[in-house]
């Protein structure tokens, strides 16, 4: 079956992918809301991973309120919103440099116009497909399009280096958000003894 998504609309051509999916045993808008409120930093490998980046620590993000929230500031923006269906976010830079090189100041509305020579841009999505009123599929893709030639070449030895990592990363948020779902399902749940 397949399934539209509106990161197409976003990144529709790219140079390199990544997509990683696991079942979760929970409603669609209880995955959707552990997404929105779950603070992806309290994951330890995402702290980890971003502290050998940046070459220091990365705190654990003390911001109330929800993704969107923690977004703002960051060079991510919310590029669409479809509440129990996908979440699409955005950012742009050269991320083969130490400091990521990310284009803070994007905005949604600029983003699919966005095609600075020597950049790169990435479309990260969340999208929900329910299996049954209480099973539902969340997968993550992350799509790069390289501004030219040279931004394609550093992005490709970047990413031979960081991928592997950038996957574990994923992987470890949807087994995060399943973890949550699961937990928030089965309180409100409760299985019946017998």
């Amino acid at each position: 079956m397949v399934t539209t998504s509106r990161i197409d609309e976003f990144l529709p051509n790219h140079d390199f992918s990544a997509r990683y999916e696991i079942r979760i045993n929970a409603p669609a808008s209880a995955v959707y809301q552990c997404l929105l409120r779950w603070d992806f930093s309290e994951l330890w490998l995402v702290r980890v991973l971003m502290t050998l980046r940046k070459g220091k620590c990365l705190p654990r993000n003390r911001l109330p309120g929800d993704l969107r929230r923690r977004l703002q500031g960051t060079g991510f923006v919310m590029l669409a919103e479809v509440p129990g269906d996908e979440l699409v976010i955005g950012v742009a830079g050269q991320f083969w440099r130490p400091d990521g090189g990310r284009c803070l100041d994007l905005t949604k509305d600029e983003f699919v116009g966005f095609s600075r020579s020597g950049y790169a841009k990435v479309a990260w999505n969340f999208k929900l497909r329910a299996e049954s009123p209480e099973s539902t599929f969340l997968s993550t893709e992350t799509r790069i399009n390289c501004l030219g030639s040279a931004a394609f070449w550093k992005f490709r030895f970047y990413w031979t280096l960081v991928g592997p990592f950038s996957g574990l990363m994923r992987k470890a948020i949807l087994k995060r958000v399943k973890i949550e779902a699961e937990s928030k399902a089965n309180t409100h749940h409760p299985a019946e003894l017998k």
